[in-house]
Order: structure tokens, then sequence, then C-alpha cells
């Protein structure tokens, strides 16, 4: 909960607590003049007040103090999830008591968060209540059609005075949102999209849904879960950041064991097998293709290549491969962007969901589910890394980058001195 909104919520309480006092204090001094006693509002409101207030002033005093109580399990219930801020648990962890506690405090009919990668995706579902064969969703990628109510809840309102949520009071009648966005969906009831946002960029989403049509129709209702909602922000930034810690933490101590790995197996003619296996570890990585341009490696770096295990030769490539999906497949659909990444000596991020891109129609992208990085010794090419994460695993990142090129320097680097390319031509 963000400091503004703990001092709002603590004003209101002060408001209801101050007109309590107010009604007593005034009831107690009037009713005291009238029998000509004074007693005091502290022994008034201990003893004599039920005798003296009638029913309009117990009325309003009721009234405050179910306002005075529904405020104070509201700030339980958000001071609860801003525990979590401090929590050691994982991302995994904190998203399910947060979840616990919304659906514990609300009776909704559904209730659903994504997150994605980027602004633009891709979304995946990290958690899911009240949806039948809810595991068929979870952690699957989330549609985000530039058309569909997800993609217009995340764009950040111009106006900053407007509510940053998209409400549809009645699913049935304005047959909105459309069942291709969301098959799970009930077609009936209320939804209300609330963003989770870091520095005003969406990282994700709350679907919530009431099962009648202005389910959230109280504008309180909508102002305590816009608070969730940020609450639920900073946990997920929080808690990313620390597992980022921990992955980057064990990238370093992988990466220096990667280099033992390669130095005490510099002699084997299963070096190549050996760098396989360390790189899929170290990625974490479920595919590793090791690819060779015949043309630009001299013939022992052929022979070490064709006699690892599994080693193939397609047109001009030679490979060697740790997959469980066919290789030769792979090769044929990325054959051009491991041409482009050798001839051009840069790293690529793909997204083997999609099509592949031409070469001639590349564009950057900042992250990936599969990376292509150059084999360079000095200048010279000698071919490419193709690694790819399992489809729900985090994309890789810039930071997956810098590993990756460190481990395939230091690959390059092996080879030089095992003597391929010859000395002179590096030099040359």
């Amino acid at each position: 909960m963000t400091p503004s909104g703990v001092v709002s919520l603590a004003g209101l309480i002060v408001d209801q607590l101050t007109q309590i006092e107010s009604v007593l204090d005034f009831t107690a001094q009037s009713n005291s003049a009238r029998a000509g006693n004074e007693t005091g509002v502290a022994r008034f409101i201990k003893e004599q007040a039920p005798r003296y207030l009638d029913a309009t002033e117990r009325a309003a005093i009721l009234l405050s103090v179910h306002e005075l109580q529904r405020l104070i399990d509201r700030l339980l219930f958000l001071e609860r999830c801003t525990s979590l801020f401090a929590a050691p648990l994982s991302l995994s962890e904190e998203l399910t008591q947060l979840m616990d506690a919304l659906w514990q405090r609300h009776p909704l009919a559904f209730a659903a968060l994504v997150l994605g990668e980027t602004e633009l995706g891709p979304y995946f579902y990290h958690d899911l209540r009240g949806v039948l064969d809810a595991r068929r969703y979870l952690k699957k990628r989330c549609p985000l059609p530039l058309w569909g109510e997800l993609a217009h809840a995340l764009v950040r309102p111009l106006d900053s005075t407007e509510p940053d949520y998209l409400l549809i009071n009645d699913i049935a009648r304005e047959d909105r949102p459309k069942p291709e966005e969301f098959p799970w969906m009930p077609r009936r009831g209320s939804v209300l999209f609330l963003p989770l946002r870091k520095e005003n960029i969406a990282i994700g989403a709350l679907i919530l849904g009431g099962g009648t049509p202005d389910y959230f129709a109280d504008p309180e209702l909508r102002l305590e879960l816009i608070e969730f909602a940020q609450i639920a922000a900073r946990v997920v930034i929080g808690a990313q950041v620390q597992e980022e810690l921990q992955e980057r933490s064990g990238q370093l101590v992988g990466l220096q064991l990667f280099t033992r790995m390669l130095a005490a197996s510099q002699s084997s003619p299963r070096i190549l097998s050996i760098v396989l296996n360390g790189i899929a570890e170290l990625m974490s990585a479920t595919t590793v293709l090791i690819v060779f341009h015949r043309a630009l490696i001299d013939e022992a770096l052929v022979r070490l290549a064709m006699e690892t295990p599994g080693a193939c030769s397609l047109h001009d490539l030679i490979y060697v491969s740790r997959s469980e999906n066919d290789p030769v497949t792979l090769l044929n659909q990325l054959q051009r962007l491991l041409l482009w990444t050798i001839d051009a000596g840069q790293s690529l991020f793909l997204d083997p969901s999609q099509p592949l891109e031409s070469p001639d129609n590349l564009y950057y992208n900042e992250s990936g589910q599969a990376l292509i990085t150059p084999i360079m010794v000095g200048d010279l090419p000698l071919g490419a890394i193709y690694i790819e994460a399992a489809s729900d695993a985090p994309a890789y990142s810039e930071e997956d980058m810098v590993v990756m090129r460190t481990a395939v320097n230091m690959v390059a680097i092996l080879l030089q001195r095992i003597g391929y390319p010859p000395t002179d031509q590096v030099t040359g």
C-alpha cells in the first residue's frame, strides 16, 4: 500500500472517530445541562449515554461505527497484503497469497492474474480462481489482440484524472469481451480490468469478475480494488527483482563452473558435447545448437565436429545439437537467420512460437524465448550457437545475452587454443 493510501485511509478513520466523539460530546453536554448535573463527557459516555441518546443520535452513532468497522477491515486487508513486501517468498508463492487474500475478502465470480515480459506482451496466466479447468490455462499465454479489452485496459489514460481501469458492467448486454479473448470467462455478470504498472508501464493485470451485472458499481469497492492492484504491482516488482538477483548470482557461479569445465576438458575429443551440456545447464535451455559454417573452418574442426555424437551436415552448415525436437527441421527454419548472425557478428533474440522473420525484415527485440550468438575468434566468424528456453520459462533478456556472449567467447578462445582457426589466419 502506498504511503499516501495509508494516510488517506487513516484520515477517514480519524474522521469517523471525530464524528462519533462530536455526537457523544454534544449529547452529554446538553443532557447534563438539562439535568443540572456536571457529570463530564467521559463519565457520561461510560455510564449515562445510553439513557439520554435519542433514536436519531443512536442511528448516527451506529452508522459511524459501521463505517469505522468497514474502514478498519479494509485497512487490515490491505495491511495483510502489504506485509508481503518483505516476505522471503518466491514470486509464485507471493502471488498465491495475494490472490488468496483477495478471494477470501470478496465473493467474486472469478479472478485471474496475468503478467507480461514487456508492455506489448506476451502475457501469461499466473493465477486463476473460479475458472473451470483452470490448469488448462495456467502458465499459458493470454491472447493480447490490439482490439481486445485487455489491450485497452493496459493503455495508460492520457488524462491523469481518469480512472486507471476498464469496467464492463454487463458482459451479456454489452457483448464484451469477445469469447476468443477469454474463452474461460462466463458470458454473464460484470468484469473489471485493473492494470499492474511499473513506472506507469503495464507489467500485468488483474481480471476480476462479478456474478451479477453492476457488481462493481460501488465506488468504495473499486477504490479498494485499485489499492489492492497497486500493492500487487509492488509485490510483483519486488519479487521479480529478488528472483533476478538470485538468477544473476546463480549464473555467475554457473559461468565460473563452465570456465573450469572447459579448461579441464580442452583436450577431450568430446569437447563439443561438453559445451552443449554446459551451455544448456548455464542458460536453462531445452535446445542448444552449435553450428559451424564449413567454409569458415579448417578440416581439423570439421573432423572434431563430425566426430561428435549426433553431428550432422546440412548445406554448408555442420551442427551438433541437444534438442527435444528434430534438429534438422529446426536448422532448416533457422538457416537464413544463422547465416545472418554469422555474417553480421551480432546476437539476435527470437520468438520460436511465431513465424521466423526473414533477415530482410529483422527488427530489434529486447528479449525472446530463443537467442542466437555468433562464435567469433577475433574478427573471424566460425559459426553460431542457438539456445531456446522452455515455452513457460521467462524469456531471455539483455543480461542473459551478456552471459551467453561471455560463455561463447570462452568457447572461441578454447577453439583458438586447440588450433581452430590457425594462428596465421587470425593474425593475418
